[in-house]
């Protein structure tokens, strides 16, 4: 989010290639992110970790949409709850971590891009597959929102020939999400400590299938 509202990825090309020759015109300013407004859609432990770093760090106002209300990010950030149509028509974000199941499959497609303001960024760290691509390089592509940040996509590692990289306003990174050394060495930790935990007939902390 933060690097497709300050243009690093575009802009460190700009100084890279030599174009820096004084001080920067209006062209190639950014955007604020304090004080905006941050739609997420949903609110998990990562959303809700996202919500935290917005409200807390940038000040930003939270809305949220999921399929249950979520009473502690509302008392804790201040979440809003809205539906799908109005969080995308209010965000100056709007931040996809919806988990990918058939109800959510292209969940985000040419009808939802176009609910969104012109001035939007869109980030998606959930599944490329939430996402329609095609509908997504054609909104940025017409400018019909501002900018993206994408850390995920439908097929992975992404296809050198994907028009989504030629786009000057799209963030592409290679699904980073997880990707330093200290998060994935407690990942492999906590996936131990499970199966210690279900071999000696304890509940595992996080269970996935709870029948």
């Amino acid at each position: 989010m933060l690097a497709a509202a300050r243009r690093v990825s575009e802009l460190d090309q700009f100084v890279k290639n030599g174009e820096w020759k004084g001080q920067l015109k209006e062209n190639s300013f950014g955007v604020d992110v304090h004080h905006k407004t941050l739609g997420i859609i949903g609110m998990g432990g990562i959303g809700s970790a996202i919500a935290k770093r917005a409200h807390k760090g940038f000040d930003m106002k939270i809305l949220y949409h999921n399929r249950s209300r979520k009473r502690e990010a509302e008392d804790l950030y201040n979440a809003e709850y809205r539906t799908l149509e109005e969080l995308l028509k209010e965000s100056d974000f709007v931040c996809n971590m919806a988990p990918l199941t058939s109800e959510t499959e292209k969940l985000i497609g040419e009808r939802e891009f176009g609910l969104m303001k012109k001035s939007a960024i869109f980030v998606n760290g959930s599944r490329g597959a939430v996402v329609d691509e095609h509908a997504l390089y054609n909104t940025l592509q017409e400018q019909r929102i501002l900018a993206a940040g994408l850390d995920v996509y439908q097929q992975e590692p992404i296809n050198p020939d994907n028009p989504l990289l030629k786009l000057p306003n799209v963030v592409t990174l290679p699904h980073i999400g997880s990707a330093t050394l200290e998060t994935r060495i407690k990942m492999g930790v906590l996936a131990a400590n499970s199966l210690i935990e279900g071999l000696n007939g304890r509940r595992p902390a996080t269970l996935i299938n709870t029948i």
